[in-house]
Order: structure tokens, then sequence, then C-alpha cells
């Protein structure tokens, strides 16, 4: 395996973790931690980036195999 593949692989798993992080912050903003809401915003802000550029990375790599 290529240390391309070896990012993206990793770049893929913390996207996916910091996915996850979102969704247990939003359970716990719902049920009255409302002091967690810039630290939501801001990881979300993350996850978003993260993710965006995992696609992008993901993408170029199938279109050069193809």
């Amino acid at each position: 395996m290529n240390s391309g593949r070896s990012f993206l692989i990793l770049l893929g798993v913390v996207a996916a973790l910091l996915i996850v992080g979102q969704l247990v912050l939003g359970q716990l903003i719902l049920s009255g931690r409302v002091n967690l809401v810039k630290a939501h915003q801001h990881s979300g802000y993350t996850a978003v980036l993260v993710s965006l550029v995992y696609i992008v990375l993901s993408l170029k790599t199938l279109a050069k195999k193809g």
C-alpha cells in the first residue's frame, strides 16, 4: 500500500470520527448541555473541512485509475 492510499484511509477515519463526534455533541446539546453549542459549531467546521478534503482527494485518486 503506498503512502497516498494510507493517507486517504487515515483521513477517512478522521472524517468518520469527527462526524460521529458531531452526532454525540448534538445529542448532548439536545439533552440540555447547551454550553457545548460553540464546541459543536467549531468541530462542525472541522468535520466539514476534513470530509470535503477526503472526498476531493478520493475522487482525484479514482480519476487517475480510470
